[in-house]
C-alpha cells in the first residue's frame, strides 16, 4: 500500500475557471446568480490525467484538496472566498464519489484576510459531515499584503485548531496565491510560508496547548532540513524546549523533487514524522532534462533508501498515514 498525502484537483474542466471569472465580475453582488454545472462526463475527463498517472505509479490513494494556489483567499469579499470555496469542496466530494478507492478528500476553507476563524467553521463543519478527512489551511490568506494574518501561533487561530481536535482531522499548513510581486508563488512565497509555520508553530504554545493537533508542514518542511542548527540556536537563545524536540509535534511530507533533500528530511524529522507525497501535477510535473522522467515522479527516491529499513520505509509510505489520517479507510 502506497498512500500519497499531498494531491490536488489540478488539471480541472474549464468550467470551474469560468465561475471564478463569474464571481469576479459579481463582487458588487451578495451571492452568485448561477451554481457551477459541471456533468459527470466532463468532470471523469479532467481526472484522467490524475487517475492514470497514479495507477502507473503503483499509488493507491491519495490525500485529495482542491488546487492550493487558486484557493482564492486573497482576492474579493467573505461571500465571494465563501461561494467559491463551496464550489471547489463539493467538486472534490463529487471526484471522490467517482474513484473512492483512490481519492481520500480533503477541503479547503474559505478564509478572507481580516475574518476570523470562527466565521468560517461552518464549512468545516459541513465538510466534516461529508466525510472529508484533512483540510488546506492557508496561513496567509492576504497574499502577502496588508491586513496580513497573525502567527500561527496567535491565539485568534485557537477556535480552528480546537475544532481539528474535536473531529480528528488533519490541517495541512498551505499557502495560497501571493500579491507579492517580488516572490514567485512556487519556487518561493511557499517554501517560504512552510519555513515560516515551523517557527511560528514551535516557538509559541500551540502544540502544548493542543496535544492531539496534527499538523502536516509541505515540501519537507520548506527547507528546514538545512537550518536544523540555527533553528535549535533560537530555541536556545530564547530559553525554550530543544527545537528537535519540538519539532516532532509536526509532520513532514516528502513532496520535494531531489534525492539527498529526501533522505535529509527524513533522517532530521525522523522516519515516524515524514509521509510520502509527490503533490502530482503540480510544480514539478515538468520533466527532468536528466532523467527522462517527471520531477514529480518520486517514489523511488524513498523505496531506493538503502538506509530505510523495511519497518521505517512502511512508515513513511503508508503506517504513518493511517497513524494520522484516522477518519480515512486506507
Amino acid at each position: 500500500m502506497i498512500v500519497d498525502v499531498h494531491g490536488h484537483f489540478t488539471q480541472v474542466p474549464p468550467e470551474l475557471d469560468a465561475y471564478r471569472g463569474m464571481l469576479i465580475n459579481q463582487l458588487a453582488r451578495p451571492h452568485p446568480t448561477r451554481p457551477l454545472r459541471l456533468s459527470d462526463d466532463r468532470i471523469r475527463e479532467a481526472l484522467q490525467p490524475h487517475v492514470t498517472e497514479t495507477r502507473d505509479r503503483g499509488i493507491d490513494k491519495i490525500i485529495w484538496g482542491p488546487r492550493a494556489g487558486l484557493m482564492g483567499h486573497e482576492f474579493g469579499h467573505e461571500w465571494t472566498s465563501r461561494a467559491w470555496t463551496e464550489v471547489n469542496n463539493d467538486l472534490i466530494a463529487r471526484t471522490v464519489e467517482m474513484y473512492p478507492d483512490m481519492f481520500v478528500p480533503a477541503f479547503q476553507l474559505p478564509q478572507s484576510p481580516g475574518l476570523a476563524p470562527e466565521k468560517y467553521l461552518p464549512e468545516l463543519e459541513r465538510c466534516v459531515g461529508m466525510g472529508f478527512v484533512s483540510c488546506q489551511i492557508n496561513p496567509d490568506p492576504s497574499g502577502g499584503v496588508a491586513p496580513l494574518a497573525p502567527s500561527l501561533g496567535d491565539r485568534s487561530w485557537y477556535p480552528l485548531y480546537e475544532k481539528l481536535c474535536e473531529y480528528d482531522l488533519v490541517g495541512l499548513i498551505h499557502a495560497g496565491y501571493t500579491l507579492n510581486p517580488h516572490l514567485n508563488m512556487n519556487a518561493s512565497h511557499y517554501v517560504n510560508v512552510d519555513v515560516a509555520a515551523i517557527v511560528e508553530l514551535t516557538t509559541s504554545t500551540v502544540l502544548t496547548d493542543f496535544p492531539d493537533l496534527k499538523l502536516v508542514i509541505p515540501h519537507a518542511g520548506g527547507g528546514m532540513p538545512f537550518h536544523w542548527g540555527r533553528m535549535r540556536a533560537i530555541h536556545v537563545q530564547l530559553g525554550l524546549a530543544p527545537f528537535e524536540e519540538r519539532v516532532r509535534r509536526l509532520y513532514f511530507d516528502l513532496a520535494t523533487y531531489d534525492n539527498e533533500s529526501m533522505r535529509l528530511a527524513i533522517k532530521r524529522m525522523g522516519p515516524d514524522n515524514v509521509l510520502y507525497a509527490s503533490e502530482m501535477w503540480g510544480t514539478a510535473q515538468s520533466v527532468d532534462p536528466l532523467t527522462g522522467r517527471k520531477f514529480d515522479d518520486n517514489l523511488h527516491m524513498v523505496t531506493e533508501i538503502e538506509w530505510l529499513d523495511e519497518a521505517d520505509r512502511e512508515k513513511v509510505l503508508v503506517g504513518n498515514a493511517r497513524r494520522l489520517y484516522t477518519r480515512a479507510k486506507l
